[in-house]
């Protein structure tokens, strides 16, 4: 039987190979990738959710760890992924830039909780931080490139995923040096 920390690791590791995947797929296919945005965007979003879902709950225990909004951020991004399966006539322009804004409020969120709680969760940093900054970035980017242009929209979504799944790689193999 797997322990705990097992569990989180090889489910950190499998999540950001997937994005990487999806990244690199979106990367060199980028037309077939705009076909199955939607789908990619919702999947994505849902084992985001998941992921910061699990992630309020192992912290509950923790008063000063903000586990609260872990648990409420991956109830959204779930939200957010099942309404985009549901209302898939959406234009896309619209769903980018709502996912833009969602995204960078998401590493808005993520860097406020490092740094309050980097002298209680030292580690925090080194696993939470890099999101942070990547969502900010590439949220950012979803917001303003649909205003600017259209041509490189899904070139921004594909190396989004795929830094996403490169920093799920690290925090895994982080999180595992944390608890030895």
């Amino acid at each position: 039987m797997q322990t705990f920390n097992q569990k989180v690791f090889l489910y950190l590791l499998f999540t950001g190979i997937l994005f990487t995947l999806v990244g690199v797929f979106g990367i060199f296919s980028p037309t077939l990738f705009s076909i199955y945005l939607l789908y990619i965007f919702s999947a994505f979003f849902f084992v985001s959710g998941i992921k910061n879902f699990t992630k309020g709950f192992q912290f509950n225990k923790i008063p000063t760890f903000h586990w609260g909004l872990y648990i409420f951020l991956g109830f959204l991004e779930i939200i957010i992924s099942l309404s985009l399966l549901i209302t898939p006539f959406i234009s896309q322009l619209y769903l980018i830039i709502y996912a833009g804004i969602f995204i960078l409020f998401k590493g808005i969120f993520i860097i406020i909780n490092v740094i309050f709680n980097k002298k209680t969760f030292p580690t925090l940093v080194n696993f939470s931080l890099g999101s942070g900054i990547i969502d900010i970035l590439f949220g950012s980017l979803m917001v303003a490139l649909p205003i600017f242009t259209q041509q490189f929209i899904f070139l921004c979504i594909s190396w989004y995923i795929l830094f996403s799944g490169a920093n799920l790689i690290l925090s895994a193999y982080s999180f595992k040096e944390s608890n030895k």
